[in-house]
């Protein structure tokens, strides 16, 4: 099997998820509300993420595993997009594209994203930072 097929293949199928995550994510801003974006966002990182783990890309598929636990978590409707989030799913977006780059420029693509995956996880436990469910009134 020739490997380089396979990173060529798994390089045009990141960029394109990666650029179709990113235009969904200012479809989303437009309209919080709108599930069926979200499934798109969450579709796009699970096959993300399924490529990274197969081409042993372990810093992607660790970003992107804590980034479907948040999608999901908003698609179930158990959290609500906020800006904290939008930020956070953004700055992770940013992050998979720098290492999918490295990957195109002959680097490993591993990345020092434990800040990002704590924020994830730290929106996934209810424990960020980010301004909480305020009552409207």
């Amino acid at each position: 099997m020739e490997m380089n097929q396979y990173l060529s293949m798994f390089i045009d199928e990141s960029r394109e998820h990666l650029q179709a995550m990113n235009d969904n994510m200012l479809k989303l801003e437009a309209s919080p509300d709108d599930v069926s974006i979200v499934q798109s966002i969450f579709r796009s990182a699970h096959t993300l993420k399924g490529m990274a783990a197969t081409m042993g890309f372990e810093d992607i598929a660790s970003l992107t595993h804590e980034l479907e636990n948040v999608l999901d978590l908003v698609r179930n409707g158990k959290l609500q997009m906020n800006a904290h989030m939008f930020d956070t799913v953004f700055k992770s977006i940013d992050a998979l594209e720098t290492m999918v780059e490295d990957i195109i420029s002959g680097g490993s693509g591993q990345a020092d994203v434990s800040a990002i995956v704590a924020a994830l996880g730290a929106i996934v436990s209810g424990e960020s930072g980010a301004p909480g469910a305020q009552a409207g009134g």
